[in-house]
């Protein structure tokens, strides 16, 4: 399958959501950590089922200065491009 940005974001939000307490809001400005309380153990735990919904890996240098849900879709942008699964 194949994903446009729209989608990724759409399915990120849907996966964190399932971390986070439902009263917190959740958006692409959201910080993983300061905003949305994930911590490391959470974060990796977000990676492995980010992995599951996309169909890919994600090495962990590319999650090195992830700080938003923003910069998370920008990493599994880049990762689908590799594999030629990003839809302009």
């Amino acid at each position: 399958m194949s994903w446009t940005h729209a989608q990724i974001v759409t399915e990120l939000i849907r996966v964190i959501q399932s971390h986070v307490d439902d009263c917190e809001r959740v958006d692409a400005a959201s910080e993983l950590v300061g905003d949305l309380g994930i911590d490391s153990l959470g974060v990796m735990e977000v990676m492995a089922d980010l992995e599951d919904s996309f169909s890919l890996v994600i090495d962990e240098a590319d999650l090195r200065d992830v700080a938003t849900i923003g910069d998370v879709a920008k990493a599994v942008e880049t990762r689908l491009q590799q594999v030629g699964r990003l839809q302009p």
